[in-house]
């Protein structure tokens, strides 16, 4: 990192690097525009007011934060008013003690406007106009699209001008000289298509204001560009590094300093390596420089995830665990293109799209030039609380376990039919609001003339994200372990014991903790367990999709806030021992020592418990291993050889941390000592001491071991 990068950094770092916002007054008389020309129309003013900022360390340009004056950017909802008066209600409040409305992620098409420019989609628009030529509604949207694309180019020769201007008054030769290539930059892109690979950059950078959440493929989508230009030799790999960790900095600028975010990772996130389109291993060198030039740079944003696949070489997979556990930042993950991209075919969609996934936010999947619609965390455990209170008297009845199994997938059924009617709620609420700004850049909105928030988008994923999968899980092995199988109690002292919360049948609880048989163990009584919940959730699943005609899958990630623990107060005692009020477990794994047969035996449960593939979601695996483990170089081989098994046995994600109970306890009690201590928690990385106490909990509870 030259020196110039390291002011960037530095600047990002202590704090906002972004100009400050200009207000403006806008025209009354807009008011009575359809919504998407006065959208479009005060953005564009909007975007004219604002300072071209830039340093004598930039080669960059396009640095802006919209005020929420103007329904803007869709990843923060910037100016949705209707999206906050649904937040306000349902945000981190738990309906029914089921649903939780939830944030979304997505993604601009930045490859795409890096090939057509913004000249291109004007282009699709002129032709969607054919296919709508009496439809107001849709002709409206449609030139909302097209003024906010004359907005955008305005403010791209804004910025050339400006540079230009600073370029005229500079003394110093070599910066005159690349003030007045920022200019020709600025007038390139994003209008026309990107030249070369810093014209690319300088795209990306600028649109990335427009929608400011994952950046996608870039080793896929600048290839070509960068290969060009180092075989010209009008690029060298030094200045494709400084270039790209410009890039890096101002994504990291954008969270602003101090906000209650800025200490995440997952406002913006994306993916190196996968698949290409032809089937082959898509790591590169510049996905290798990409990573090189990541790690160089002390931020906490964007994170990023390796795509495995069945074609990764293993000295990739052990590249990117080596940065990772060098990376005090924590923002590496590891997820498998294998069990993701199989279940995307088997629900109809298309190689030529699967293949080119990418991960947003919290290790959430999606597509490029599109969205996530689930936006709903939900209580899993609560169908099996309404099997035993709603269903007792034939529960009681039930003589083997397959009979209460299916009075429970009733009653599962039930509930999963309710969730996706809350999606549904939620995602019409969300599209009360029309977007011109970000849906530009999303794939549907020019074809089908509708904005992002209200079907617009093609490339769009459902999913709705279960808390305390695990314990319904470990709830149903007792149910059958203990009542029906070894009939250790019936199932009347059972209920009796959650009745009383374990109150006066301390000793079942403690028989159950001790010589349960859980999930984690690999074992086939809790394997089975595992798939046959799953199953019978793919079972509901099959055939049915959202408002939006998208199919259904599921996560158990439960993001920046602790639902799990939301839920928990709210759900009664579970068979699995945990108590009333306790926090339910999220993620794919188990927690609290309940994984007594090893990693490996834990690793391999989890890759083995969704046959289905339903629960290709926003699912998250957390691993905990001992510190030497990481440390030590034989025990790192070995590390990199049980996750390179897990994924071909078919685990879907993985993310490590390696830090002690111990010492995560002690930052809890004198966490001045730990400020620059970092975990992974939900799918994106956090300072720990700065993390709600449950989360931390959460954190601890997770099984450490040594592979």
């Amino acid at each position: 990192m030259n020196e110039r990068i390291a002011r960037l950094v530095k600047a990002a770092r202590s704090g906002e690097i972004f100009p400050e916002r200009v207000a403006v007054e806008y025209d009354g008389f807009d008011l009575k525009l359809a919504d998407p020309l006065r959208i479009a129309k005060r953005l564009t003013e909007y975007m004219a007011a604002q300072p071209c900022y830039f340093t004598e360390d930039n080669e960059l340009v396009g640095m802006m934060h919209f005020d929420g004056s103007v329904e803007a950017e869709l990843f923060p909802r910037t100016g949705h008013r209707f999206w906050n008066e649904a937040c306000s209600q349902y945000y981190r409040n738990p309906r029914e003690n089921l649903c939780t409305f939830e944030w979304q992620h997505s993604n601009a098409d930045f490859g795409k406007v890096i090939r057509v420019g913004l000249e291109g989609l004007r282009k699709e628009i002129v032709e969607a106009r054919e296919n709508f030529p009496a439809d107001l509604d849709k002709l409206n949207f449609l030139a909302g699209l097209e003024a906010m694309i004359r907005g955008i180019i305005r403010r791209a020769r804004q910025y050339a001008a400006a540079c230009r201007k600073e370029a005229a008054e500079c003394k110093e030769l070599q910066r005159k000289s690349t003030l007045l290539r920022m200019a020709e930059n600025c007038m390139q892109v994003p209008e026309h298509p990107a030249r070369n690979f810093e014209e690319a950059l300088q795209c990306l950078y600028f649109c990335f204001i427009f929608q400011p959440d994952s950046i996608g493929r870039p080793d896929q989508y600048l290839y070509e560009l960068y290969r060009q230009g180092i075989a010209e030799g009008s690029l060298t790999p030094e200045h494709a590094k400084e270039l790209l960790q410009e890039l890096f900095v101002m994504i990291h600028g954008w969270t602003r300093f101090g906000c209650a975010n800025a200490d995440r990772g997952a406002e913006s996130h994306f993916v190196v390596g996968g698949y290409t389109i032809d089937r082959k291993c898509a790591w590169n060198e510049l996905s290798e420089l990409i990573l090189e030039s990541l790690m160089e740079v002390d931020l906490i944003r964007p994170q990023l995830s390796l795509r495995w696949n069945k074609a990764t070489p293993r000295t990739v997979l052990e590249k990117l665990l080596d940065c990772e556990r060098k990376d005090k930042n924590k923002r590496i993950a590891l997820v498998n293109d294998e069990p993701r991209i199989n279940a995307m075919l088997e629900n109809g969609v298309p190689w030529e799209t699967a293949y080119d996934y990418i991960m947003v936010g919290c290790n959430e999947p999606a597509f490029q030039g599109g969205i996530s619609l689930g936006g709903n965390t939900v209580n899993i455990v609560r169908c099996l609380v309404n099997t035993f209170n709603g269903r007792r008297a034939e529960i009681l009845e039930c003589r083997e376990f397959e009979s209460f199994y299916a009075i429970f997938e009733e009653e599962l059924h039930s509930d999963l039919e309710t969730i996706l009617d809350y999606s549904n709620r939620f995602n019409m609420l969300r599209s009360r609001d029309c977007n011109v700004l970000s849906s530009l850049f999303m794939e549907g909105c020019i074809e089908r003339a509708a904005s992002v928030t209200q079907g617009g988008a093609k490339r769009a994923r459902w999913c709705a994200n279960f808390m305390g999968s695990t314990n319904l899980i470990d709830s149903l092995c007792i149910v059958r372990q203990f009542v029906f199988e070894e009939k250790r109690c019936t199932m009347e002292q059972l209920l009796a014991a959650l009745d009383a919360d374990w109150q006066g049948y301390e000793d079942l609880r403690q028989e159950i903790l001790k010589q349960g048989k859980f999930f984690g163990n690999n074992d086939l009584f809790s394997n089975s367990i595992a798939r046959s919940f799953y199953t019978s959730v793919h079972k509901f699943a099959q055939g049915r999709s959202d408002i939006f005609g998208h199919y259904l899958c599921f996560g158990n990630l439960t993001g920046y806030n602790d639902h799990f623990a939301s839920y928990g107060a709210l759900t009664q005692a579970t068979p699995d021992g945990r108590v009333a009020g306790a926090p339910l477990l999220f993620g794919s794994g188990q927690a609290d020592g309940k994984d007594s047969d090893g990693i490996t035996s834990h690793l391999l449960a989890v890759a083995h418990m969704d046959p289905t593939g339903v629960m290709c979601g926003n699912t998250i695996m957390n691993l905990s291993v001992d510190e030497n483990t990481v440390r030590n170089e034989e025990s790192f081989q070995k590390l990199v050889l049980l996750i390179e098994t897990y994924f071909r046995e078919g685990g879907l994600h993985l993310q490590l941390n390696h830090v002690s109970a111990e010492d995560l306890k002690a930052a809890q009690k004198d966490p001045d000592k730990y400020k620059s201590l970092r975990v992974r928690v939900s799918g994106f990385s956090a300072t720990f001491v700065d993390l709600k106490e449950s989360l931390q909990n959460n954190v601890i509870a997770r099984t450490v071991g040594e592979v």
